[in-house]
């Protein structure tokens, strides 16, 4: 059951990442942004999509809110 939530986690996450970063990459795209999550994906493993999870659980657009908007402004100027 974990795992089938982490991984749920992670396909979600990816999709909200991708998203907006296909959609900045047709107008001049954000590598950082990209290379941040990547970076913290590849490092962080399993723990990333737990603390994905986490911060998605706690509220309707809690993740693009908390974590992922305030990351593409501060890598995206």
């Amino acid at each position: 059951m974990r795992t089938t939530r982490v991984m749920t986690t992670v396909a979600a996450t990816a999709v909200l990442v991708l998203a907006p970063a296909g959609a900045a990459s047709a107008q001049g795209g954000c590598q950082a942004f990209g290379g941040n999550v990547a970076g913290l994906a590849t490092l962080l493993g399993p723990v990333f999509g737990a603390t994905a999870s986490g911060v998605a659980s706690s509220g309707p657009q809690a993740f693009p809110t908390l974590v992922v908007h305030p990351e593409q402004e501060a890598l995206c100027p």
